[in-house]
């Protein structure tokens, strides 16, 4: 885990960052310190079955009920009642569904990317009517998908690690919100020479999640989409009526212009969630705080600030 303290203790909130698939808690590295120079006490874990962090083998034992438990423990362990809880990507869902889970241990929320809403039916099915069978939710269910991700974890990331230079990138070669970006991962297949875009990453950074990953492989960051039915399972036992109460805590929304995969359209409906509710847009992909760190971290703190 990564930690940074404020000189002193101003703030009655801390910060957890919780990152996504498949980053470890190395891409918050821009926002540690801004956010502690800001009076937090900030706190970025790799979150369950990633890098440094264990995780059960049972690919149903990463349900959104259990790792919204794992950020509310971590949160009491730090010596504070509430936190502020940051997600980016499938962190996102950890960030946007806490107040419902663990809401004794939410102060407010920040969500990068991420949209948010109620699946009434099969979240899979749906899915696959939507985008089609070779959609990367499916792919990701599938042991011939992890052992592809783990013959070569550098090739990997760079294959995934990519922003748009003009031609799309390996998350969408469109720049739409459509099944053919949906069925990204498979192009990793493809030879290295047609993935459009660049690294987002330099040499060093690159070395330093492949190695993660090399030891542990990409079982536990896959298992929090193989936990998708249980989740939708969670939503289903908690709000039977399939209507979801609004949250009593502020959000912040960052979305990333140029992310297909999570278009800035699918957070629309957010307001109807949240009683006080900000939503900005920034111009990055999906990897948005390694893509912009300043911009990133300016939104964050100004937002922190303005209401803690």
């Amino acid at each position: 885990m990564y930690e940074a303290k404020p000189a002193r203790r101003e703030r009655d909130v801390c910060v957890v960052l919780c990152h996504g698939f498949p980053e470890l808690a190395a891409s918050w590295r821009h926002q540690l310190q801004p956010i502690a120079d800001a009076g937090f006490h900030v706190m970025a874990p790799d979150m369950r079955g990633y890098g440094l962090s264990d995780g059960p083998a049972d690919p149903t034992r990463y349900s959104i009920a259990e790792t919204t438990a794992d950020v509310a423990a971590l949160i009491a362990d730090a010596g504070y009642e509430k936190a502020v809880v940051v997600g980016h990507d499938f962190g996102g869902m950890v960030s946007w569904n806490i107040p419902y889970l663990q809401p004794d241990s939410v102060a407010g929320v920040i969500t990068l990317n991420t949209p948010f809403g109620y699946f009434a039916d099969n979240p899979l099915e749906k899915y696959e009517q939507a985008y089609g069978p070779e959609n990367y939710v499916a792919y990701f269910q599938t042991e011939e998908c992890e052992q592809l991700l783990d013959k070569d974890p550098a090739r990997t990331f760079r294959f995934f690690m990519r922003r748009d230079t003009g031609s799309g990138t390996n998350l969408s070669r469109t720049g739409r919100h459509d099944p053919e970006s949906m069925a990204y991962i498979h192009w990793l297949k493809d030879d290295e020479s047609t993935w459009p875009g660049e690294v987002v990453m330099d040499a060093e950074e690159l070395a330093f999640y492949a190695d993660a990953y090399a030891r542990r492989g990409f079982g536990g960051g896959l298992s929090w989409y193989r936990s998708i039915l249980r989740n939708w399972a969670v939503h289903t036992e908690r709000f039977p009526d399939g209507v979801i109460p609004r949250a009593g805590v502020p959000a912040l929304m960052i979305a990333a212009s140029r992310d297909p995969i999570c278009a800035p359209q699918l957070s629309d409906n957010l307001l109807q969630y949240f009683d006080e509710f900000e939503r900005r847009i920034i111009d990055t992909g999906h990897w948005t705080q390694l893509e912009d760190p300043e911009g990133t971290t300016e939104i964050i703190v100004d937002w922190l600030t303005r209401h803690f």
